[in-house]
């Protein structure tokens, strides 16, 4: 491997670039499962498998990015891929669900606000309820929200707790190089 190749490697934004490709198809196998929920039951359940596995994924992403590195990334690089990964992934399946919402179901929005309606009617005195009540109030003075604001407030919630869980994840990592360093300055 010559030095440019040495030099994409270590990128931390290549790398989560190149992570975030592939979280950005998990995330859109992730959304499209959830929306297609009620028509296959089963797909409710894998996506919210897929939703409990986002932390496995992130942590496969940067443990593989520090192997590449030998173990030498330190806490900002490992952070930076992250949160990287969680832009690249988010813009694809953001993009894909505004097309999804804009162009193939248009309706798609007025939809899930009408249901969330009808079981809020099903629940009363709870949240549920107060949430239908707000989206009957939505419906009756026609503030439907466009797929462009949805989705760019699911990218906006998507970076913040994407960078949180890299924040965690690699700090841990660098938890776990401080002690190895510690273990063997102690052994020599």
């Amino acid at each position: 491997m010559d030095n440019s190749d040495r030099r994409i490697i270590t990128s931390p934004y290549r790398r989560g670039a190149d992570f975030g490709f592939l979280f950005g198809i998990y995330l859109s196998v992730m959304f499209f499962s959830s929306i297609f929920g009620k028509l296959l039951p089963l797909t409710g359940l894998l996506s919210l498998l897929l939703m409990l596995g986002v932390p496995v994924f992130i942590f496969i992403v940067l443990r593989r990015y520090n192997r590449e590195l030998q173990g030498c990334a330190t806490f900002p690089m490992m952070w930076m891929t992250g949160v990287v990964t969680f832009i690249c992934g988010i813009l694809i399946s953001g993009t894909l669900l505004v097309i999804y919402m804009k162009w193939i179901e248009p309706g798609f929005v007025l939809s899930q606000l009408e249901g969330l309606v009808e079981t809020g009617k099903k629940l009363p005195g709870t949240p549920v309820a107060e949430a239908g009540e707000i989206a009957a109030r939505m419906i009756r003075a026609n503030f439907i929200p466009t797929p462009i604001a949805i989705v760019t407030e699911i990218i906006m919630a998507t970076i913040v707790s994407g960078s949180i869980l890299s924040i965690i994840i690699s700090a841990g990592f660098a938890l776990l190089h401080k002690s190895q360093r510690r273990r063997g300055s102690s052994e020599s």
